[in-house]
């Protein structure tokens, strides 16, 4: 089963796609939000728990238990900044493209920052079941064999629609919502990769979600993700 990253621009249908894609294979789908829920449990390591309850760790437990040991592998290590995801982690992985930082974080650089960010990707796709959401995942890990990546897009007054549904915004509050992540998404793939995120270059499969609803987008990535091992 190859690693599959999807990408998209905010209200594309990213979650959703990546979501039903991963109910239909069988694998785990991670996201900012997943990495923000790992980040929680830090504190915890996967042995531990798994001491105290004698079940298996949950997907949450498991990117916490090796979030931890590629920070604590990484150029972040000694720099001053929290080692368990502050000074700069978050940043890249856990943020919206509009929140983040216009520079290096602290004492972090970039260079630093995106050596942190690239690790924990690779970490993830080396268990060759997982999606992948956003995070520039598709330049991170363009040269991993068998990996497909996917690129969503969709009309700007559809995507502001699905942003008032999902943050319960008003129109002209998803309008800047939409603006603002647009414009920093570009820079942050600019900023890190020297390319525009919605290169079709940089993809394997583009599909719009507008002509798409979810299930039958999530077909065509199933599909794909079904060859790509064949000819990797």
């Amino acid at each position: 089963m190859p690693v599959i990253t999807i990408t998209g621009l905010v209200g594309s249908g990213a979650i959703e796609v990546g979501i039903e894609v991963s109910r239909k294979l069988g694998i785990d789908y991670v996201d900012r939000m997943i990495l923000a829920e790992a980040a929680k449990r830090m504190g915890t390591t996967v042995a531990a728990v798994a001491e105290r309850t004698e079940r298996p760790p949950t997907r949450g437990e498991r990117i916490a238990s090796f979030a931890r040991s590629v920070l604590e592998r990484s150029a972040l290590a000694g720099s001053g900044s929290d080692p368990y995801f502050g000074g700069g982690l978050d940043a890249l992985l856990v943020r919206e493209y509009r929140d983040f930082p216009t520079e290096g974080v602290g004492d972090v650089g970039d260079a630093q920052l995106l050596e942190v960010t690239a690790a924990v990707m690779r970490e993830l796709a080396a268990s060759d079941r997982v999606i992948i959401a956003g995070r520039g995942a598709n330049m991170i890990l363009r040269e991993t064999p068998g990996a497909l990546h996917v690129g969503l897009t969709s009309a700007l007054d559809q995507r502001v629609q699905r942003i008032m549904n999902r943050e319960n915004l008003d129109r002209t509050e998803a309008e800047r919502f939409v603006a603002e992540n647009d414009k920093a998404r570009n820079a942050y793939f600019q900023r890190f990769f020297k390319v525009h995120p919605d290169d079709a270059a940089h993809y394997h499969l583009m599909v719009n979600t507008d002509l798409l609803p979810t299930a039958k987008a999530a077909e065509l990535v199933v599909e794909a993700a079904r060859i790509i091992p064949a000819s990797a």
